[in-house]
């Protein structure tokens, strides 16, 4: 998905002016259908008097490159569609005349983007959305740089096989923990280089959607995940996308004015604030109460703060003995995340003690996780 922020409002389909007569109308329900690169995927959506935006049902199946239309009557089936408006949602060109038949409206998903980036922005904040679907397969990494991010062993050879035939079949899911570590490790060398020139001194949100990221087992893994590309001296703030729903709800805003206020429901979870202190280093935390939280890290350490979602921080980095850096943060499932691991990480594909490291960092983000859902 692009994230480009100065897209001129889309011109309304017939369908869609029909049921957005003006910004006080109230919306009921859509069917959203999503066809990417792997997966098709369809949602009820169900939009309430202050425009909240929540699934209520959803279904998948893999995309098919002959026929898309009987894939999309298959979903249909599967959930609460009759007499609901379709909009359809993807990259693909021919998508738009599927719509057409399918008697549904279309929006083309770097158009979805747009919308929904304008949505997330803060006036503190540029965005970013880390789509982890399958388009991301379309670029090429050398195994080095995917092969230092796993914990076991293995050789170019077989990493290289195993996206071949990854990029043959997008669909297939990992088989175990192993090929998990390989796409996570493929996302964190695609990823970094689309975070490669972000600017210190401004906060950033990140959108996590798609693939393994939405579809993770503990969201201990994508934090380390995230951690692991965020360059030194950056504050992210994390918004995760537990449904594969983004692509979808980018197509609503850009369709239906009223949702440009509104809110999403509980698929888009905060996640909280990444801190990349990149070594040893000082924060201070405002919680608004009289004393002030001081927070030392050695380096290499990673520590998770608990902080609620809606929680109001003032951050204050020390870059330098007379410099600091002041941001407005806020909590969420994880909290405040700060890291002081030197970056870029100190790995080499094919050493032993990299695989180490790479399994001890995991250890110890599953444990505060599991630690925080105790407590």
């Amino acid at each position: 998905m692009e994230n480009k922020t100065d897209a001129s409002a889309p011109s309304v389909s017939t369908q869609s002016a029909n049921l957005v007569k003006n910004d006080s109308a109230k919306l009921d329900k859509f069917v959203t259908i999503d066809i990417g690169s792997a997966w098709t995927k369809a949602f009820l959506v169900a939009v309430d008097s202050e425009n909240r935006v929540s699934v209520e049902e959803s279904a998948r199946l893999p995309t098919s490159q002959g026929d898309q239309a009987l894939v999309t009557k298959l979903l249909l089936t599967k959930i609460s569609a009759i007499n609901t408006p379709k909009l359809f949602v993807s990259h693909l060109p021919e998508v738009e005349n599927l719509a057409k038949k399918q008697g549904g409206d279309y929006v083309e998903e770097a158009q979805a983007a747009e919308f929904l980036v304008r949505f997330l922005k803060k006036s503190d904040a540029n965005v970013t959305v880390l789509d982890a679907g399958a388009s991301n397969l379309k670029e090429s990494m050398k195994a080095e740089d995917i092969g230092k991010y796993l914990t076991f062993q293995t050789n170019a050879i077989s990493l290289e096989n195993f996206f071949g035939k990854k990029r043959f079949k997008p669909h297939i899911l990992p088989a175990d923990t192993k090929e998990l570590e390989i796409e996570e490790a493929f996302l964190r060398a695609n990823l970094a280089n689309k975070l490669s020139n972000q600017n210190t001194n401004k906060k950033i949100t990140l959108a996590a959607t798609g693939g393994i990221i939405s579809g993770t087992p503990r969201l201990s893994r994508i934090a380390l995940l995230i951690l692991d590309i965020l360059g030194p001296g950056i504050v992210a703030q994390l918004v995760f996308d537990r449904e594969f729903f983004l692509p979808s709800f980018g197509a609503l805003l850009a369709r239906y004015k009223q949702l440009q206020i509104g809110s999403p429901g509980g698929w888009l979870e905060e996640l909280g604030t990444f801190v990349s202190l990149s070594g040893k280093n000082t924060v201070e935390l405002d919680w608004g109460y009289s004393q002030m939280q001081q927070v030392e890290l050695s380096v290499g350490e990673i520590s998770l703060i608990p902080a609620p979602a809606g929680q109001k921080i003032k951050l204050t980095l020390f870059p330098s003995k007379k410099e600091r850096t002041e941001y407005g943060i806020g909590g969420g499932s994880l909290g405040i995340v700060l890291d002081a691991r030197p970056k870029p990480l100190e790995l080499t594909f094919g050493q032993a003690a990299s695989r180490k490291q790479m399994g001890q960092w995991l250890k110890e983000l599953e444990q505060a996780e599991i630690n925080k859902e105790a407590f």
